[in-house]
């Protein structure tokens, strides 16, 4: 009698073991994969640390000192003098003390700026408003007026041609108007000497609390 066929069993499991350096394969690619989106957050971090600046106000070029401010006397009678600010940061702003609108913003917004600094930012601004309105801005009234805005900040004027040729170094325009209650058009900008006493940026009018800070505390470094 002829013996029954065994059927052939299964094919030997010799692929068993693929498996396993599939699993590395995977393993390896989560690793890089994880590394790179390790490197993608950090590189969005350092670019937020080293993003540069935005400024509010147009930057200045160059590194001439601001022009001198002579014939100018401050509101408690001593001569301007841009060199006793030393390391500060100075904000000056022409304006005049009938001001009805722009003038009192301008002061209201730096001194909001001011206040929001650090304390030892705060000790290193000054703000100085120039008075284009002589006749009628006498020193003691240039004291008081700028002191209701904030108690740092000084007033400053002198004899009509002085004021003149400050203004002229300085690219401000004024003019005043007609009657005896008059106003006077003028150049509304607020600009501002860095520490080193140079005149490099300038403001609008609508720059903010918040815009002016900022670009204060950036360039008091």
């Amino acid at each position: 009698m002829t013996a029954p066929t065994v059927p052939a069993g299964p094919a030997p499991l010799t692929d068993l073991a693929a498996p396993e350096p599939r699993r590395r394969r995977y393993r390896q690619l989560g690793l890089l994969l994880g590394a790179v989106i390790i490197g993608v957050v950090l590189a969005l971090a350092l670019l937020r640390t080293v993003r540069p600046h935005l400024y509010a106000g147009t930057v200045l070029q160059g590194d001439t000192p601001a022009p001198s401010m002579n014939g100018l006397m401050l509101s408690g009678g001593e001569p301007v003098d841009l060199a006793a600010f030393d390391d500060e940061f100075v904000m000056v702003y022409f304006g005049y003390a009938n001001c009805p609108d722009v003038c009192p913003t301008t002061l209201s917004t730096a001194a909001r700026a001011v206040e929001s600094l650090s304390q030892d930012q705060k000790d290193r601004t000054q703000l100085l408003m120039v008075s284009v309105d002589p006749e009628r801005d006498s020193l003691e009234y240039l004291e008081i007026y700028t002191s209701f805005f904030h108690p740092s900040f000084l007033g400053a004027t002198g004899a009509v041609d002085d004021v003149d040729t400050v203004t002229s170094q300085y690219g401000v325009f004024y003019q005043l108007g007609e009657g005896d209650d008059y106003t006077v058009d003028h150049t509304a900008s607020l600009m501002g000497i860095d520490p080193d006493g140079v005149l490099r940026i300038v403001w609008s009018p609508e720059v903010t609390s918040e815009q002016l800070a900022a670009d204060i505390a950036e360039l008091l470094g």
